[in-house]
């Protein structure tokens, strides 16, 4: 696949909904108590931003009600990453406030069994993935504001060229988001 597409090694049983189809932040809460309704028999996994999860978070509330329970990764890193890549890199109309998200599902229903985690560290993340996996798992991950994946930094500097021209805005000195380089 081109460095835009979305590459994850699925079984052939495994169902994959994206939001990057209809460019609709906020959509995937809503679509993953869609297919948690439609098929509660299966394990459901979200990857998520926290801007897109601010969009609609209640729905969390809907999904603990029914005792659904989904994977849930969120990613926290202070902001709209996909529109910090598409213009204003470090501009604050990017940033949102810092939820204490795994916390939320307590927050939300107070006798869940649901298990939280923040992950900081690689060891953190050790241990998020080795909870026993027999209720609703929430997993808030703290990530830097401009790290990003290629496909997402590619993505978002083709778009902001497609609605901006060769000298748009996005084209100022330390404007784009730049692909993550990790050691």
């Amino acid at each position: 696949m081109g460095p835009a597409n979305f590459e994850a090694d699925l079984r052939a049983s495994c169902t994959f909904i994206g939001s990057i189809n209809w460019g609709s932040i906020g959509y995937s809460v809503g679509a993953l108590l869609g297919a948690l309704t439609a098929a509660p028999h299966r394990r459901h996994l979200l990857l998520i931003g926290d801007g897109s999860f601010q969009v609609t978070a209640q729905e969390l509330s809907t999904i603990l009600r029914h005792d659904h329970k989904p994977v849930i990764l969120l990613i926290n890193n202070g902001g709209y990453t996909i529109e910090r890549g598409y213009l204003g890199k470090t501009e604050t109309y990017n940033d949102i406030a810092n939820w204490s998200y795994a916390d939320l599902p307590k927050v939300f229903r107070p006798d869940t069994s649901a298990r939280s985690f923040v992950v900081k560290t690689f060891g953190d993340l050790q241990n998020a993935l080795g909870a026993l996996n027999d209720t609703m798992i929430f997993v808030e991950s703290i990530m830097d504001a401009h790290d990003a994946p290629a496909a997402v930094t590619h993505s978002s500097n083709k778009g902001a060229d497609l609605d901006y021209g060769p000298r748009g805005p996005q084209h100022r000195e330390n404007a784009k988001l730049m692909p993550a380089t990790h050691d």
